[in-house]
């Protein structure tokens, strides 16, 4: 497994770069202190569609389990590794991150749009649809018809 960080590429437009903001936001620039390998961030993008803030939450979930695996440890009272304060820690990460992916993280690839019109056209006009319950002006009532004039072709 590999492990990787250019911190001259930290962009959302490509896959290393994506990899370099996950690992810029979880805190795993050093190369001699490594938490998560790169086909494991690349594994968090995917699962993420590619958003690199809750790729860095996933992996930050990650790292606080591996820790939370590990017991407190004390040595003659002078030293003393509580792991289960790096795993909270880490946590707390993943929940800043994804609160911050809420915010400004936008999802690489994906495209918002509507359906053509034609579409919207071809579907309306089969009879053998059944009528959608939402329509536009649903309730609205013009002076002259009552209810059941009005509504009687939506039914």
């Amino acid at each position: 497994m590999a492990w990787s960080y250019d911190e001259s590429n930290l962009s959302t437009t490509t896959v290393n770069g994506r990899l370099n903001v996950v690992r810029l936001l979880l805190g795993d620039t050093d190369e001699n202190d490594q938490q998560v390998k790169d086909e494991e961030v690349l594994f968090s993008l995917a699962q993420t569609n590619n958003n690199a803030y809750y790729a860095a939450a996933w992996c930050a979930r990650t790292v606080a389990s591996k820790y939370s695996r590990l017991v407190t440890t004390k040595l003659d009272g002078a030293l003393e590794s509580r792991y289960s304060d790096l795993a909270a820690q880490y946590i707390k990460l993943a929940d800043a991150l994804e609160n911050q992916g809420k915010k400004v993280g936008a999802v690489v690839g994906v495209a918002a749009g509507g359906i053509s019109k034609a579409t919207v056209n071809n579907v309306r006009s089969n009879t053998d649809r059944i009528g959608s319950a939402f329509r536009r002006d649903r309730f609205k009532n013009p002076s002259g018809l009552n209810g059941e004039e009005y509504y009687s072709d939506y039914e």
